[in-house]
């Protein structure tokens, strides 16, 4: 009997397949590092140094974190897995003709679901193969894969302009700040939520940006490790204080001001010169701010000239003021037409071709005096005449007349001599002599009516006298 019972174990040893352990083993493939929303694939490959013509086991994941989506087997193994969205999964799969060394026997097709927390997550195979040849099972050990989730943090934990700290962050809003007019650049700092994020190429934080007046948009972008991105604007305003005034207080020519009849308000003038051959321009800026920029010929030709003169105000607006000049080849006559005297007991007989004249000096000249010359062509030239203020006998007062548009040694001269009065004054001995005659007549006559008052006197005393004798 015990002869019976050996054999049939041997028997059952032969026909049936038993489990043992050989030099085989599986292995995922995928990537180490995934984002939520993304899909991902491993691959369940054996390896086996005999032929073996199935694989089967549990394929177990986390179902909170990863969606199955698709199981799809490989280099021919037949897949007989009854797909389920479940963990564990059983799987199944078998190979007809067998197959040695290393293979990839099915591709598992995963989703990260978009909400995941988690920073990584695992996926694990245990299996079993079965050789072709004795149909022995072998076991497989364990496999697992952990993967990474990359993060979606994409935040900003602070952000500082000049080192004062923005509150109250919000993407995708233009976030407002002001700086003083005066602040030409700025710093940002920005400190990320998470360290695995970044900062996307040229939308970080920077040093000295540079400010236009009014809004400047500045925005940072953070890229999460997951690829996602989160933009957030910064809006700085700086208040455009500058002035806006362009308008010239000044405006001369050659060192005249009487050549130009300037008026901020007109910016077309048209100047006659004669013969000139350079010009000068002196501009003054009623905003002293503004920027003066001028424009003329190096030399003067004959004919037109045009001279611009550019007021840019500090908030850079211009205005051009524009002299057309035409320079004339014909001389200025500086010849005065006549020279008036006012309260002058003289008439000086002015002749325009002569040019010093003599007048006899009277004391009152000193304060009522008034001399005004008269130029020909008061549009070509102007005159100027020396201080006559505190005349006294013996001074000369000139009258100079010059071009107006600043034609040098073009010039006349005219002068008056004031003489002093050598002449005999008949009128006044005459005066004196008859005076004297009148004082000695009063003289006379006075003591001649002295001397009868005193013998009246003398007579009325006598007689008083005479009468108190008789008595």
């Amino acid at each position: 009997m015990k002869k019976i019972i050996k054999y049939l174990s041997l028997l059952i040893l032969f026909f049936v397949p038993v489990s043992v352990l050989a030099d085989s083993s599986s292995i995922l493939r995928g990537p180490d590092k995934v984002s939520p929303d993304q899909e991902f694939s491993i691959d369940i490959v054996v390896n086996t140094n005999v032929a073996i013509d199935s694989f089967k086991g549990n394929l177990t994941y986390e179902t909170s974190v990863l969606e199955l989506l698709n199981i799809e087997n490989k280099n021919n193994w037949i897949n007989n897995t009854v797909f389920k969205r479940v963990s564990p999964l059983p799987f199944e799969f078998a190979h007809n003709n067998g197959i040695n060394g290393e293979a990839t026997v099915a591709t598992v097709k995963f989703k990260v679901k978009k909400d995941v927390s988690k920073s990584n997550t695992i996926v694990s195979v245990e299996a079993n193969t079965r050789t072709t040849d004795d149909k022995t099972i072998i076991s497989l050990d364990k496999v697992s894969k952990t993967i990474d989730i990359k993060s979606t943090n994409n935040d900003l934990s602070s952000i500082k302009i000049n080192g004062e700290e923005l509150s109250n962050l919000v993407p995708n809003y233009a976030m407002p700040f002001t700086v003083d007019s005066s602040v030409t650049t700025v710093n940002i700092e920005a400190t990320l939520s998470d360290k695995t994020a970044s900062f996307k190429e040229n939308k970080g934080p920077k040093n000295n940006i540079s400010l236009d007046y009014g809004k400047n948009t500045i925005e940072l972008v953070v890229v999460a490790a997951s690829g996602d991105e989160k933009k957030y604007i910064i809006e700085i305003d700086r208040p455009d204080n500058r002035g806006n005034n362009n308008n010239l207080k000044k405006l001369i020519i050659n060192s005249n001001p009487k050549l130009l009849d300037f008026k901020k308000s007109e910016l077309l003038y048209n100047v006659t010169t004669h013969k000139l051959e350079t010009i000068d321009i002196s501009a003054e800026a009623e905003d002293p701010k503004a920027t003066i920029d001028i424009k003329k010929p190096e030399k003067l030709i004959i004919g037109s000239n045009e001279v611009t003169v550019v007021v840019t105000s500090e908030k850079k607006e211009v205005k051009e003021y524009k002299i057309v000049i035409n320079n004339v080849d014909s001389d200025i006559d500086t010849t005065l037409k006549d020279i008036e005297l006012f309260n002058c007991s003289e008439n000086i007989n002015f002749e325009p071709n002569r040019f010093d004249y003599e007048i006899t000096y009277k004391s009152r000249y000193k304060d009522e005096l008034v001399i005004k010359p008269i130029v020909k062509n008061a549009e070509e030239a102007e005159w100027s005449i020396t201080d006559y203020s505190n005349l006294r006998a013996g001074d000369k007062v000139t009258i100079t007349v010059s071009a107006k548009d600043g034609t040098k040694n073009v010039e006349s001269y005219y002068t008056i001599t004031f003489k002093k009065d050598n002449r005999i004054n008949f009128f006044l001995i005459l005066s004196l002599t008859i005076f004297i005659v009148l004082l000695v007549v009063f003289i006379k006559l006075y003591i001649e009516n002295k001397k009868k008052k005193e013998n009246a006197d003398e007579i009325e005393k006598t007689k008083r006298l005479e009468k108190v004798n008789l008595e």
